[in-house]
């Protein structure tokens, strides 16, 4: 698997610098003007976001308007054309010829984390229970050296990359139990996690705050270290997708994220550089 993640990150770094005739230099993009439409994943969001609001201060003359709505729906909206930008935790379904005209750009690593309610009295859990949490099996926190205490799941509906991930890196391609409360965003599974006692959720590393837990998995925390050594297998990477080569504003906004300075601060917001897996 770590080949082909290689492979991902090289030819994502090699199609993100391409697009049109467009010269505007990388990491600055000062000149450039119009709008740019960025939808989809939550757990990308605040790096979108922050970037946004970044490129704007160096460019007065752009717009960028970021948004969720979830990885599903930034693939679909960007293949039909009615955004600029498609952010998504997933590649699309393969060999779907919706999504066919699709440029991928790879921006970022996104580690994602298993959250606890603060008093389930769980620190770790095995790959094992995790699945058989998750995919019902195991209803009390008892059972995984927890208290007495039922277990709530809280996740996210199908359209959520986050969600695939789990499925992918977690249970295997398992499906999840419908015994579950399925929230919208990242932020609000957080806050729903932090608000029911005896609940379990997953959300990326960037939303962790002091309400809620984050668990070891396997034995290993998350880290930059245990990411880049696959001690700790809960990321994804990170996409920006793009109707064919991008140009003007989007090109360069692209090229703003993939900069050198902003990748050198995305840590700070819970996320990785591109670099990492290259480690």
């Amino acid at each position: 698997m770590r080949w082909m993640l290689f492979l991902i990150l090289a030819l994502g770094m090699v199609v993100g610098g391409c697009g049109g005739g467009d010269k505007t230099a990388p990491d600055s993009g000062r000149g450039v003007t119009g709008k740019v439409t960025v939808m989809g994943s939550t757990a990308l969001l605040p790096l979108a976001k922050d970037a946004a609001i970044k490129f704007m201060e160096q460019n007065h003359g752009v717009t960028v308007n970021v948004s969720g709505g979830g990885s599903f729906t930034g693939l679909q909206q960007v293949a039909a054309g009615a955004v600029d930008i498609g952010t998504s935790d997933v590649e699309p379904p393969a060999g779907d010829p919706a999504y066919r005209e699709l440029v991928d750009h790879v921006v970022a690593v996104a580690p994602f984390l298993l959250i606890v309610h603060p008093e389930v009295g769980v620190d770790n859990l095995t790959r094992e229970q995790a699945v058989d949490i998750f995919t019902g099996k195991i209803k009390n926190w008892r059972e995984v050296g927890g208290k007495n205490s039922v277990i709530t799941i809280i996740h996210r509906p199908k359209s959520s990359g986050s969600r695939q991930v789990i499925k992918d890196t977690v249970l295997g391609g398992q499906e999840f139990t419908g015994d579950a409360t399925v929230m919208n965003s990242n932020g609000e599974v957080r806050q729903a996690v932090a608000n029911t006692p005896g609940s379990i959720g997953y959300m990326d590393a960037a939303y962790l705050n002091d309400s809620v837990k984050a668990l070891k998995f396997n034995g290993s925390a998350y880290t930059a270290e245990n990411v880049a050594d696959g001690s700790y297998p809960i990321y994804s990477l990170e996409h920006m997708y793009t109707k064919g080569n991008p140009k003007g504003a989007a090109k360069a906004y692209i090229d703003f994220v993939l900069g050198a300075p902003f990748q050198a601060d995305i840590e700070k917001m819970g996320f990785l550089p591109v670099s990492v897996l290259q480690r």
